[in-house]
């Protein structure tokens, strides 16, 4: 299990104790400065979301860069370690469990096949050197991820009545949603290509995810990269599934669904906190993202 310790480093503290005997934990973490968790293993499943910022993932000898809307799903046993750059703020939304706990406390008196334990990690559960170092979503999968991780993080957090089934149901769809993901991102020797361009267009997104709430433009961000406007929206696009224009929408909309979820803020106010500047165009693209208002989205996540 990973913690913060009284400096504010993470560490890794072997096989820690799951709360309430639950085989189940979710969390968020944030690193405002540098830390590093060392390499390590665990008896138990692991999934990280990359939130905000950057990170490196090391695994089988190599560190891989993860960006926002990247994830990883390390099986049990597999050592691996995590670094966050300097001056770079990361945030984390993690979860861990054991296999057998969506299926805890289900009979097979209810038709349930003991099997099926496994059948949702059989993508997962390879031997150290095929375990995918990084996932990049792509299109929706991105949003929807991030969202299965945040409302499995409350659900975690407020254990109000059937929180369990709800975790449940959103780790599994999560999975789906990852062994999906995993099948589309089959690499190939043609994404060597753009490994040394990886870097360049992390620290563009580094400067969008900085700057969403302003105006943002194509040749900033190309010059940031020392690119071509042309040569650097190919190799975004290629890296990351997404335009320019829909990686900062999404983006955007994901500001602005915390927002909603998470507080009282009038929805013209969230469009413009979000970086949208027309309310119109906000609208339009919620709906397009999510398949409804902002103020139906409101009143859904609000339980109303």
């Amino acid at each position: 299990m990973i913690k913060h310790g009284s400096d504010d480093q993470l560490f890794f503290e072997g096989k820690d104790m799951f709360p309430d005997d639950l085989p189940f934990k979710a969390y968020r973490l944030d690193w405002k400065r540098a830390s590093d968790v060392r390499e390590h293993s665990h008896d138990y499943m692991q999934i990280w979301y990359v939130a905000g910022g950057c990170c490196i993932h090391g695994i089988n000898g190599k560190e891989h860069m993860l960006a926002r809307g990247n994830l990883f799903v390390v099986p049990p046993f597999v050592a691996h370690s995590i670094r966050a750059e300097p001056d770079n703020d990361v945030c984390i939304l993690g979860c861990e469990f054991y296999s057998g706990f969506i299926t805890r406390n289900i009979s097979n008196s209810e038709g349930m096949d003991p099997l099926f334990d496994f059948a949702y990690l059989e993508p997962f559960l390879v031997a150290a050197d095929h375990v995918k170092p990084r996932l990049l979503l792509t299109g929706s999968a991105w949003m929807e991820a991030e969202k299965l991780m945040l409302d499995m993080i409350g659900e975690f957090s407020n254990k109000e009545r059937y929180y369990l089934l709800h975790i449940k149901a959103d780790l599994l769809k999560l999975l789906a949603l990852a062994a999906r993901e995993y099948g589309k991102n089959t690499e190939d020797g043609s994404v060597e290509i753009f490994d040394r361009y990886r870097e360049a267009v992390y620290l563009a997104i580094e400067y969008i995810e900085n700057n969403y709430s302003k105006k943002l433009y194509l040749e900033d961000a190309a010059r940031i990269a020392m690119m071509s406007q042309a040569h650097f929206s190919y190799i975004f696009k290629h890296i990351t599934g997404k335009t320019f224009v829909e990686y900062i929408n999404d983006l955007r909309i994901a500001k602005s669904l915390e927002m909603l979820s998470y507080g009282d803020k009038r929805i013209i106010d969230i469009c413009f906190e979000a970086g949208f500047n027309d309310i119109t165009y906000f609208v339009k693209v919620f709906k397009e993202r999510t398949g409804v208002p902002p103020g139906k989205y409101r009143k859904i996540s609000s339980g109303q």
